[in-house]
């Protein structure tokens, strides 16, 4: 009875499309949520690179804006983070970049090497920004 062709349709794995609705309900791997993350924070800095250029240059053009600049950035505390966050995601995005190279080299490649290397990974990432952050205040 189990080579009838309903049993064998019945065996067959079903792979649903998620739609939007969906995404509160399904559980993505760590490997997943550290790629996505990945690209995350690369548009992060793609988006912020005008805004910290031009604070850049602000500082460097004068004394007064170099003040303007310390005024912005050390004042408000919502620069800060907002500065911390963009730390994060240039260590975050240098560190995965660095486990992709070590998997381009076809290392790492299982599924436990990868949730292990995706903790590391993150457990890495916070750990040198809080460092930075440590030694910068």
């Amino acid at each position: 009875m189990s080579d009838t062709p309903l049993a064998k349709a019945r065996a067959r794995p079903v792979y649903r499309n998620i739609g939007f609705g969906d995404l509160a309900h399904y559980r993505l791997p760590i490997p997943g949520i550290a790629s996505i993350v990945h690209r995350v924070t690369g548009l992060a800095m793609f988006v912020c690179l005008l805004f910290l250029l031009a604070m850049l240059q602000m500082s460097l053009k004068s004394e007064a804006g170099f003040e303007a600049f310390r005024s912005v950035v050390w004042g408000n505390p919502i620069a800060k983070l907002v500065l911390i966050g963009l730390l994060f995601a240039l260590i975050y995005h240098l560190v995965a970049g660095i486990r992709h190279m070590i998997q381009d080299a076809n290392i790492w490649l299982d599924l436990a090497s990868a949730r292990t290397s995706a903790f590391v990974m993150f457990g890495v990432s916070i750990a040198l920004t809080a460092l930075v952050v440590w030694r910068l205040v």
